[in-house]
């Protein structure tokens, strides 16, 4: 079992081994920097002490790279051999140099620098000593399995670095006591490990066992348990103290004995070394008997919260009777809290009628025997009866003892409730319920079944199932039985005999559980009886729906039908309807000029959606054998009783007579239009040469019957013009010719020749700023004369006519205002319609064409026209674009 390290301690170790890896390299180097230089302090820190060799000083520098690399936890795959790879040629140029001093065998793997000028008298200077090969070849090793993990050792790389870190103890001692054999094995020779070497062997050491702070060593100082924090508070003191120690009595006893320093150093570097394994094994024990209290103290709360959070009461009792244990859902049931019943005897929750049971509960334990589960009563505080089911077991102390009993006790009021209301379910069913054995015996039956048998419970309960139903169905039982043990719930209709041998249509759902039947039955008889009513509605319905499919097939409209799901329905004048123009299922509906009308924006699909009413709009459909035709569309949605939209009708009219007759009255008209103008030509010629010849004096009658004369002339001729106009502009043949026209000049010329010719004031403001719009001049004139007069006509003949022009957007927006009765929406909406008259009292006349023809000469020319109307006031408006620059246009 691994302690947890804490994660603070766990970075801070990976950060300080790359530390101690950096300054470890960094001693390498300048050991290099002092073997390059020829400077001895560089390459041994005391003068006359071992050097640094450049094997070693290399070694140093891989080592710590190696370190490097490995450090972090997650590593990928290039990284990790890069860092095994350092470790590999440590470990084999320091193995090839350790198996020379041991076997005499030259290798010559360590021969990496043999052509290096030595300041040294000694052969071979770039070779690292036997203990710093030693030390070397057990660091590679350690890098080599870095993060290894055998089933005995969670982290084998330890194990070398421990060796290596005691040796190199060893050696930093002797060069801390001046004792020589430690770390050079002969006076007169220079080969040994180096104080340089040394420390950059303890640092590399050390960083190995940081950079996995998570296992082996450092795990147990990073843990949080009681032996990390004890580890944590001694190594230090453990590792250094045994070194101080001796360098006092050194101190005391330097001039005694000369051969005391070894044997000082010696001492220090056992102590130290004892201390430090004795203050980590102290520590893992620690570590694991803190783990083994953590898991037996959470393993007690566990138990304590399961006792403190069961629904049920759970009560701890001696063998003489004293409450010792109470959970809070006993407080809740009995209502004593814990501190009131622990110490008191257990009969305070036992009522007087049930005392009797304690000791003979308590002497059936004692001889070993289970006892199960059983339902008993128990009191409140308070005095209420509390009906439960009890379980108890033995409470033993680790001797095997009996020292109490521990109690289990149920809150059985809501069962005993629900059973209680099974029953009063059961009684009062519509429906009969039978409960029967696994051979068909009735064992229960409830009123309801009574009824249907026409018995009483006494003359059904005993008997077999098989009594009650017709001969015929005994072997279906039979066989229903055979699937009925199976699991099956089997649901049919069958039929039972009641007291007097009438048979009952029933239905019977029934199951075999834990070998009893259970049989819901349903009386039929009623639902017989609607079945064969709706039935007959069903027939009735079928007919109505016949005769009206009869009526709607015998309509010359076509009518569509679609539900709230978007069935569609239709009845036989819309079959020619069907096809569309490219051949597919369905129909093809167009606007009037032959553009696509988008399928929810027909009238059928809005009415439909959004609950619309469509009356009498003009479309254009594909007759599968008359190619297009002009139909009336009409739409409206249909509602439920509710008021919910549940569907909607649409009736399509053929109107191709009617288009048909339309044409020929407008070319009529025309015809009529154009013969007239040449006998109105000759009454007007003859009625001016009339008033010249007969010199006719004024203010006479014959005078004033000429002026009536030619003032009807000009009503017929306008009459004339006006029907000429409105068949051109049906026809799409009527002529412009387009220009940059300017309307200040036209309006004010218009609107004085109205005033003279009708001895009324028309009062203009346009100003002379205006652009230029592109139009007809004379239908422009011809326009104006139509609302002026229109004006003059329904206005007010006290009032004025006011006469605006102003720019909006890339149009002259072009308005008469006058004062007058006003128009309601319905007029405004009717006004420029073929011979709608708003006013048909008074003095009004004409023949309702002149805001027909005004809006078919605005809009020819791109413009729009519009009436606007409210209080007494009433405004018509038209919109002319502006001219660009060189535009001139003929259509």
């Amino acid at each position: 079992m691994r302690a947890a390290s804490q994660p603070g301690l766990a970075a801070g170790s990976r950060r300080l081994a790359r530390g101690l890896a950096s300054a470890a390299a960094v001693l390498g180097v300048l050991g290099l920097l002092g073997w390059a230089s020829g400077s001895a302090v560089l390459q041994a820190f005391i003068p006359g002490r071992p050097v640094m060799t450049p094997n070693s000083a290399v070694s140093l520098i891989l080592l710590a790279a190696g370190v490097l690399l490995l450090t972090p936890r997650v590593l990928a795959p290039r990284r990790r051999a890069a860092g095994q790879l350092c470790g590999f040629v440590v470990f084999a140029v320091a193995g090839a140099t350790l198996g020379y001093d041991v076997t005499g065998v030259d290798l010559r793997l360590d021969s990496v620098f043999s052509r290096w000028d030595s300041p040294t008298p000694q052969p071979l200077p770039y070779r690292s000593a036997a203990t710093t090969a030693l030390c070397l070849t057990l660091l590679g090793g350690s890098l080599l399995l870095f993060d290894a993990a055998w089933r005995r050792c969670s982290r084998p790389a330890e194990a070398p670095v421990l060796v290596a870190a005691v040796v190199v103890t060893a050696v930093l001692t002797g060069h801390a006591y001046e004792a020589e054999i430690l770390f050079q094995f002969s006076p007169l020779s220079l080969r040994g490990m180096s104080l340089p070497t040394a420390l950059g062997l303890a640092l590399l050491a050390a960083s190995v066992l940081l950079a996995r702070p998570e296992r082996g060593v450092v795990a147990i100082v990073t843990s949080t348990r009681m032996g990390g924090s004890m580890a944590r508070r001694l190594l230090g003191p453990a590792l250094v103290g045994p070194a101080l120690l001796g360098f006092v009595v050194l101190a005391a006893t330097r001039g005694d004995s000369p051969g005391l320093s070894l044997s000082h150093a010696l001492l220090a570097t056992a102590s130290a070394t004892i201390a430090v394994g004795l203050t980590l094994l102290t520590a893992a024990s620690l570590n694991r008997v803190d783990e083994a209290r953590a898991v037996v103290t959470d393993e007690l709360r566990l138990w304590r919260d399961v006792v403190d959070q069961a629904d049920d009461a759970i009560l701890v009792r001696t063998l003489e009777g004293t409450v010792i244990g109470w959970n809070p859902a006993a407080e809740r049931l009995f209502g004593w809290r814990r501190e009131e019943i622990v110490g008191r005897s257990v009969l305070a929750i036992v009522p007087e009628d049930r005392r009797a049971e304690l000791p003979l509960l308590i002497e059936s334990l004692r001889r070993g025997e289970r006892v199960p589960a059983y339902e008993t009563v128990r009191v409140a505080k308070d005095g209420t009866r509390i009906e439960v089911v009890l379980s108890v077991a033995i409470v033993r102390d680790a001797g095997g003892r009996t020292v109490g009993m521990a109690a289990i006790i149920r809150d059985q009021r809501e069962r005993k409730a629900a059973e209680r209301r099974y029953s009063d379910l059961f009684e009062h069913a519509s429906d009969g319920i039978f409960v029967a054995d696994s051979s068909g015996v009735i064992e229960e039956v409830n009123a309801a079944g009574c009824r249907l048998l026409g018995r009483a419970c006494a003359e059904v309960v005993g008997r077999s199932i098989l009594d009650f139903v017709p001969a015929e169905d005994a072997t279906r039982l039979v066989a229903e039985r055979d699937a009925l043990l199976g699991g099956a719930v089997q649901v049919g209709d069958w039929e039972l005999v009641d007291a007097e041998g009438v048979r009952i249509p029933v239905e019977a759902s029934a199951t075999i559980r834990g070998g009893r039947w259970q049989v819901f039955v349903r009386d039929m008889r009623a639902r017989k009886a609607a079945e064969t009513a709706l039935a007959r509605l069903y027939r009735e319905e079928a007919l109505a729906k016949a005769w009206l499919q009869g009526v709607l097939d015998g309509m010359p409209e076509a009518v569509l039908l679609v539900d709230a799901d978007g069935q569609l329905s239709h009845n036989k004048a819309a079959r020619r309807f069907i096809a569309s123009a490219d051949g597919a299922p369905g129909f093809d509906l167009r606007a009037s000029d032959g553009a696509a009308v988008a399928w929810t924006e027909l009238p059928l699909m809005r009415a439909l959606r959004l609950g619309e009413t469509c009356s009498g709009r003009e479309l254009v459909a594909h007759d599968a054998h008359c190619g297009r035709v002009p139909v009336l569309v009409s739409a409206s949605p249909l509602a439920d009783a509710g008021g919910r939209r549940v569907g909607a009708v649409s009736v399509l009219r053929d109107i191709s007579v009617l288009k048909e007759m339309e044409r020929l009255r407008e070319e009529w008209t025309a015809i009529v239009a154009h013969d007239l103008r040449q006998p109105l030509n000759v009454i007007s010629m003859s009625t001016q040469a009339l008033a010249r010849t007969a010199a006719v004096e004024p203010d006479t009658t014959a005078a004033r019957a000429l002026a009536r004369i030619r003032g009807a002339i000009d009503r017929l001729g306008r009459m004339i013009r006006d029907l000429y106009d409105a068949s051109r502009i049906d026809a799409r043949r009527l002529t412009l010719t387009r220009a940059p026209v300017d309307l200040h000049d036209l309006l004010v010329e218009v609107a004085a020749r109205t005033c003279a010719d009708a001895d009324r004031r028309i009062r203009v403001h346009v100003p002379r700023s205006l652009p230029p719009v592109l139009a007809d001049a004379g239908r422009v004139e011809q326009v104006m004369e139509n609302l002026l007069a229109n004006a003059l006509k329904y206005g007010d003949p006290e009032a004025e006519v006011m006469v605006t022009a102003e720019v909006a957007g890339g149009t002259v927006v072009v308005s008469t205002k006058n004062r007058g009765p006003g128009l309601t929406p319905e007029q405004v909406a009717r006004l420029f319609t073929r011979f709608y008259r708003a006013h048909v009292e008074g003095r009004a006349e004409g023949l309702g064409l002149g805001l027909y023809i005004a809006r078919g000469l605005v809009e020819a020319q791109g413009g729009k026209i519009w009436a606007e109307s409210g209080g007494h006031e009433t405004a018509f408006r038209f919109s002319l674009p502006i001219a660009r620059a060189g535009a001139a246009a003929a259509s």
